[in-house]
């Protein structure tokens, strides 16, 4: 695994709050749009 995918795999585990290494991609993405999606309805 390269340095930016270690990256990666540590700034979505702490947005997501769990372990994303064994997580399907179209799944982290999923999670992360919600996330997204929430945050920005309280910015509203």
């Amino acid at each position: 695994m390269s340095e930016k995918e270690e990256i990666l795999l540590q700034k979505t585990s702490l947005i997501l709050s769990k372990d994303t290494s064994q997580m399907k991609l179209n799944d982290i993405i999923e999670e992360l749009v919600r996330v997204i999606e929430s945050q920005t309805k309280v910015y509203r």
